[in-house]
């Protein structure tokens, strides 16, 4: 057994600091945190069930975790339920998520032209009692839709100010930033203009003036005027894409280069059309009309491939366990567990935690298999 990037893991997280007193330490704060995220690995869905997968770790996994060695028996000894909760609670999860998205993104390949979709997402139960959940604000690259940065938005403001907050821990040069009707504002385009980073923005009513703007500019939505069309068949349906483009002469916004129109028409297999969406935007790409309907369809990645799988495979919205910063800490390690999984390649995330918790021996190989 390789268990050497378990250990990894563990050296990650020895550069988080222990809220507890030194005293009466049990488990040591990497142990803990390196454990908890293998039981992700296998499925957990809250501290019950992580406490359960803990406890059938094999115990080279958890010598490569660094778990406490019993004085007496020699064995290792895992920490309970409790412990790993009060440690999610009390720990600095916003250093924790630092730390990991900057591991991470160390993992990937050069991010010039790759998109990195923008969005926020709310934790469901975990006002503690505040009124207020918790919000979080992600980045993740649409080649490999692995989050490289996440932070906890404020309670008194929303995650259009947080641009700068998420993104100056990056190296966004050259990369194409993607974000829903949100964020399109001329603070946020000159940000990221002033950081060589292009953008492709969705526009809707909440701009009014700029929406006018677009529409204005761009041709006829006819067959003829098209500037690209591409269809796919999923699930017994046909989805036809279609984009109209115009150059962005005379919209006051930085670095406007083209706007664009996407219209998306989804047909039953007997040919009936069930849906059409129109979705207006604004782009600094000099890119083919192909190139940017392709950036905003990878947007929409982070909502199927992250906030979804937390939601629905790792049961984040329906978690109660939420004090202090348990929501920010359990969503930068699913956050993390999900990334492990798909850079070594898997996209039934599912079908893999679930072999995890039937085989914890197959650990290994899956940490391996995520080494760039």
């Amino acid at each position: 057994m390789d268990s050497g990037q378990v250990a990894a893991l563990a050296v990650l997280f020895a550069q988080v600091s222990d809220p507890r007193k030194g005293r009466g330490v049990r488990h040591r704060l990497p142990a803990v945190l390196t454990v908890l995220t293998l039981a992700l690995l296998c499925g957990a869905r809250n501290f019950r069930q992580a406490a359960d997968r803990v406890a059938e770790l094999p115990q080279g996994l958890l010598a490569a975790a660094g778990a406490r060695r019993h004085p007496v028996l020699g064995i290792r000894v895992v920490p309970g339920r409790d412990t790993l909760r009060r440690l999610a609670e009390t720990v600095d999860a916003a250093v924790v998520d630092r730390l990991v998205c900057a591991w991470l993104a160390a993992r990937l390949g050069d991010p010039a032209g790759i998109g990195l979709a923008l969005d926020g997402k709310t934790v469901r139960h975990s006002s503690g009692g505040s009124g207020l959940d918790v919000q979080l604000f992600s980045a993740m690259r649409h080649d490999t839709t692995v989050v490289i940065a996440q932070v906890q938005v404020p309670a008194d403001t929303t995650e259009v100010t947080q641009i700068a907050a998420l993104l100056d821990p990056i190296d966004v040069a050259g990369m194409v930033i993607t974000a829903d009707a949100a964020h399109p504002s001329s603070d946020t385009a000159g940000y990221l203009r002033g950081r060589h980073a292009d953008y492709v923005f969705t526009v809707k009513a909440n701009k009014p003036a700029l929406l006018a703007a677009i529409t204005g500019r761009l041709p006829a939505a006819t067959a003829a005027t098209s500037a690209d069309v591409s269809t796919e068949r999923r699930n017994g349906y046909r989805i036809t894409r279609t984009m109209w483009t115009a150059p962005a002469t005379g919209i006051d916004f930085p670095g406007a280069v083209q706007v664009f129109r996407l219209r998306r028409d989804v047909y039953a297999a007997d040919g009936q059309r069930v849906s059409k969406q129109i979705i207006h935007g604004i782009t600094s790409l000099t890119s083919t009309a192909a190139e940017t309907a392709a950036h905003v369809r990878g947007h929409w990645w982070i909502e199927n491939k992250i906030h979804w799988v937390r939601d629905v495979l790792f049961g984040e919205d329906t978690h109660h366990a939420y004090l202090g910063g348990v929501a920010h800490a359990m969503a930068a390690l699913r956050n993390l567990a999900i990334a492990l999984i798909r850079l070594a390649g898997h996209t039934k995330i599912k079908q893999v935690m679930e072999r995890h918790h039937a085989d914890k021996m197959l650990i290994p190989a899956l940490l391996n298999a995520s080494r760039p």
